[in-house]
Order: structure tokens, then C-alpha cells, then sequence
């Protein structure tokens, strides 16, 4: 932030804004904002046609009503301290990243879910080294980009977006956490439809990444997508490596910063309702009394690491409860698995291993999430339908169980065959507690020769290889466990380069030099390989020629000394 415009009491903006303050707001979810600066970002860079963007930060009040339907799933709100109108208060931290001429915009705000406090959604930017703009891509594209604290046991810093939620009175005072989903309701709301909101949109979507990500799971199950006005949050929800997995948060106790690992995953776990054959309920998460009114359009986009770790199971989303068949999503759902990624991808050049027995894979999806985001905002705004889910199927064989995957006896690499998937965790609003500690099932994308998965949607580099990248790596036996994997990365075994190496490694992968014969014929294949993913509207055609360039560093990192 290089420029700064701090409104004050003798400007025109300090004038507009000290009304804003000092009125009450015409929604009563949303009492009051303190704005604490404007800031105008990067020096001022115009981002395409669309211009300056300036970067709002300050507070924002809510009241609750404790009373009103929509709030009763907030477990503990009826124990909460109430003001003399009966309402229950608290705060956030906002922040808004908005294009300084506010008509420049696309008219989505898109809403960042934090995770820990932190952003996520600046990724879509291709940003790194410590700039959170990179290409510009978010901004290029007009969107007003929201951020709120939602989750009340972020340790206080500087950069954290964090809230504060009252305690349930009485003992044992535990925060009132269901309240968090309530905060991000209410201000996609305040942003859509209160006429004195510091920025407005006439639409909204929500990002959550990982633990955001099941955030926003729980968030739709719990019909947090309708206001109290009766009228939608979002329009649109993009859940992110969230798997089937939910978020602990709202329950007395609750530690929604844990990892969650292996106690997040309950039933439902599809969003149309299907019999669960263990508690004979019949509900989704979506297709619930809560969640029927205002359904958004909603992607799950996850990595192969959401099918293989940390209790995710991400095949329940598009199979049967008890995971014995497909299922139809619904018109309003896209899944997409981003195969042979892992759960955030890997440095590149990759880094030798250290807590793993392989290096971590490096394959970059944001490219596809990227078109994706385009994708829905179509979806949206003009009704175009999104390019089709692309899973692994029980129907054409490419989803199965691990006792029978074909992976490749590739030397000193283990095959992940003998995993298990954990049991499932309580669901309070289901009888019998949703069969907590039923074994889940896993069910994990089928591969091929070279140990690469044939289903979803395939980045250039895994549809044209020079590895085998995986969802899963073991722990390396000085860093823990080696019969366990190591959390939320995958591995990649690079091929032998040429047919002499491989053959002395007894390497079953043909080489890089076998499959191709230059380096040239590799990127035409890789640049044929991204066109065709354009034409299916997985990739943008503006990300083709960086794709192909990462793909010849790749070579040229394989292939040093041997060309």
C-alpha cells in the first residue's frame, strides 16, 4: 500500500462517512461500520480497464436476533448476553479491496473466507514473493473482494481477520462460535441489499479454501445461505479442498483452528438427500428443511489428496452414503477433482524430501481455478452452464478402492494400497449422532501405468508427463510414523530421462526420452493438450503460453545434461 487516503472529518469522503457511521443502518443485522482508512493499493497500478483499486479496513457491528428461525441452529445464542432491544452483539475485522471508481466493477463481491485469519483468494492472482496482485487477475476482472472475521480463536496479529463473539452466560462460558457463520451471512447481505453499505454488488460469491472450504460446507448445511430478510447471501459457492468434510464450529468446546483431521466428515455427506442405510435418515446438505431456500450454484473443487488424507473422503460427495454406487449431483452442483494435484501444490523446482519420502508435488491448478471462477461467474450473471463435473466414476472404473489399485511397482516407492479412511464424526442434528464411528469408506481415482490418475480434470503436465504425481506420501521414518501419510501433500516421482537410466534403476515408467523424442515435440504436446482444455472451458486461453513456459523449465529441468 504505497498511497494512502485516510478520510477525516473535512473531506467530502470523511463527511460521507461520518453519516454512514453515525446513522443506523437500514438492516438490523448490520448496526454499524467503522472505517478506519482507504487506501489506494499497488501505487496507484491500473488494473486493465477497470482501473485503481483502493483497500477499505475497519470494523463491522452486528446485532442478532436470537429469536428469529434463521438464527435458531446457532447453538449456545439463547445463553447469550442481550442488549435492552434483546439482540445479541458483536464485531469483526473487514476488510475490502474494491476499484476506486466503483461503476469500473463487475458487480460481484466476492467473498473471501479467511483461513486463521489469513486470505486465501489472492491466489487466483498467480501472486508470490511477498505480492499479493501478481498478474492482476482478480482485479482485471472488476471484482470487489470482502474479507470478515468469522473464526473467534485466531491468535491476535497484526494481519489477522479476526471476530469477537459473546460467551454463553453460565458455566461453562464457551464462545458462542456458530455465530461466525451468522457474520458471514449477514455481510454478504449488508454488501448486496443495505443502500448504505461502504461498497455494493448486486452479486456474491463465496471462496473457501481448506479449513474455509469446509466452513463453507457447514455454512450451506446449516442454511446460512438464506438472511433474515428471507433473500440469499451468495449466489455462488466455490468449497475448496474441503473434501466431504465439514468444520468444528459450531458446538460449545468448538476449536475451529485445529486441523480437523480425522473429525470433521459426517453425515450427510452429498448435497441431494440420500438413505444413510446406518441411521435410516434421509437428508443432504443441501436438500435439508434449513438449506432448501436460496440454494446457490456451488463447485467442490478438490485436489487427489481430499480422496487419499486426513479423513476427507472426498468420493462421498458423489456416491451413495454407504459409497457402493454414483450418484446424480444436482443441477445446481459441479464437482470437479483437480487430479494428480495435491492440497496446495508444491514448490517449483520441487524441493528434495524431508518430512516425506518424496518430494512434494508441484503441479500448479490455480490455472484451472482460475477458469473455474470465470466459469461461475457466467454461471451467474448470464446463466451459461459451467463445463461439465469431471470425477472419477464407479461407472467407467476410474473410481475404486486402494486393495485395488493398479499403481506401478516403481523402485523404493511405496504403493498406498493397505490405506483406510478413519471413522465418521458426530452429527448432532441427525439421529443416532449421523453413526458416529461408522468406518468410512475410500474410494480414490483409478491410475495408469505410470501411476498418474486418468479421471478428472488433467493439467497439461499430467495428461502429458514427466512424473508420476500423487495425492498421497508417506512420512519419512526420522519425521514420524512411516506407515502413516504425511498430512495434505502428495508426492512426485519423477521419470528416468533417458531409457539407459531407467533400465539401471529398474524403472518399470518409460523415460522422458522414450515418449519424446525433443524437447519442442514435448510443449506441442503439452500446448495441444492445454487448447483442448480451453475448448472444454477448464483453462482460459490467456494461461495457455504460461503453462507451456512452466512445462519447458520442467524439461529442462529433467533433462539437464541429457539433451
Amino acid at each position: 500500500m504505497i498511497s494512502s487516503r485516510t478520510a477525516g472529518p473535512g473531506t467530502l469522503l470523511g463527511c460521507v462517512l461520518g453519516l454512514a457511521l453515525t446513522m443506523p443502518a437500514l438492516r438490523a443485522e448490520v448496526s454499524r461500520v467503522e472505517v478506519a482508512s482507504r487506501t489506494v493499493v499497488d501505487g496507484g497500478r491500473a488494473f486493465g480497464e477497470v482501473g485503481a483499486y483502493e483497500e477499505i479496513t475497519g470494523r463491522i457491528h452486528f446485532v442478532i436476533d436470537p429469536a428469529h428461525p434463521r438464527n435458531r441452529v446457532i447453538v449456545n445464542l439463547d445463553r447469550a448476553l442481550r442488549n435492552s432491544d434483546g439482540q445479541v452483539e458483536m464485531s469483526a475485522d473487514l476488510a475490502i479491496l474494491a476499484p476506486v471508481e466503483a461503476g469500473n466493477g463487475n458487480g460481484i463481491a466476492l467473498l473471501d473466507v479467511v483461513n486463521r485469519g489469513g486470505r486465501t483468494v489472492m491466489r487466483f492472482n498467480q501472486a508470490g514473493g511477498g505480492d499479493p496482485y501478481g498478474d492482476g487477475f482478480l482485479m482485471n476482472r472488476g471484482y470487489t473482494i470482502v474479507w470478515i472475521g468469522w473464526e473467534f480463536d485466531v491468535p491476535a496479529t497484526p494481519e489477522a481477520i479476526r471476530i469477537e463473539v459473546p460467551l454463553a452466560d453460565g458455566a461453562p462460558a464457551h464462545p458462542i462460535g456458530g455465530l461466525g457463520f451468522a457474520a458471514v451471512r449477514d455481510t454478504a447481505v449488508w454488501v448486496r441489499r443495505d443502500p448504505g453499505a461502504v461498497v455494493s454488488s448486486d452479486r456474491a460469491i463465496a471462496f473457501g479454501s481448506s479449513q474455509s472450504g469446509r466452513f463453507l460446507r457447514s455454512f450451506l448445511y446449516l442454511g446460512f445461505n438464506t438472511g433474515e430478510d428471507g433473500g440469499p447471501a451468495f449466489d455462488g459457492v466455490i468449497a475448496h479442498i474441503a473434501g466431504a468434510s465439514r468444520i468444528d464450529l459450531n458446538e460449545p468446546g468448538a476449536e475451529p483452528i485445529s486441523l480437523g483431521q480425522f473429525d470433521a466428515t459426517s453425515y450427510p455427506f452429498a448435497d441431494a438427500a440420500y438413505r444413510d442405510p446406518v441411521t435410516g435418515v434421509e437428508e443432504g446438505a443441501l436438500d435439508n428443511p434449513r438449506a432448501r431456500d436460496n440454494p446457490p450454484r456451488v463447485f467442490h473443487t478438490n485436489t487427489s489428496v481430499e480422496y487419499w488424507g486426513g479423513g476427507r473422503v472426498a468420493a462421498m460427495v458423489h456416491t451413495t452414503p454407504d459409497g457402493a454406487e454414483d450418484i446424480a449431483l444436482p443441477a445446481n452442483v459441479r464437482f470437479y477433482l483437480l487430479a494428480g494435484t495435491q492440497h496446495g501444490p508444491g514448490a517449483f523446482p520441487p524441493s528434495p524430501a524431508a518430512n516425506t519420502l518424496e518430494p512434494q508435488n508441484p503441479i500448479d491448478y490455480w490455472w484451472h481455478m482460475r477458469a473455474l471462477l470465470a466459469a461461475m461467474e457466467a454461471w451467474i450473471v448470464e446463466g451459461v452452464e459451467p463445463p461439465p463435473s469431471r470425477h472419477p466414476r464407479f461407472a467407467d472404473g476410474s473410481l475404486v478402492m486402494p486393495r485395488t489399485l493398479d499403481f506401478p511397482p516403481i523402485p523404493d516407492v511405496r504403493s498406498p494400497a493397505d490405506r483406510t479412511a478413519g471413522t465418521r464424526a458426530a452429527n448432532p442434528l441427525v439421529a443416532a449422532q449421523g453413526g458416529a464411528g461408522t468406518l468410512l469408506p475410500l474410494l480414490v481415482p483409478r491410475v495408469d501405468a505410470d501411476g498418474n490418475e486418468t479421471a478428472g480434470v488433467l493439467h497439461p503436465e499430467v495428461a502429458v508427463p514427466l512424473a508420476t504425481y500423487t495425492g498421497w506420501n508417506f512420512t519419512h521414518p526420522d519425521r514420524g510414523d512411516p506407515d502413516d501419510l504425511w498430512p495434505l501433500v502428495g508426492s512426485y516421482v519423477p521419470f528416468a530421462a533417458t531409457r539407459a537410466e531407467r533400465e539401471s534403476r529398474g524403472d518399470p515408467r518409460p523415460s522422458i526420452r522414450e515418449r519424446y523424442p525433443s524437447r519442442p515435440a514435448y510443449l506441442e504436446r503439452v500446448r495441444e493438450a492445454a487448447r483442448r482444455q480451453v475448448s472444454d472451458r477448464y483453462l482460459l486461453s490467456a494461461d495457455v503460453e504460461a503453462l507451456v513456459e512452466r512445462a519447458g523449465l520442467h524439461w529442462d529441468l529433467r533433462m539437464e545434461g541429457s539433451d
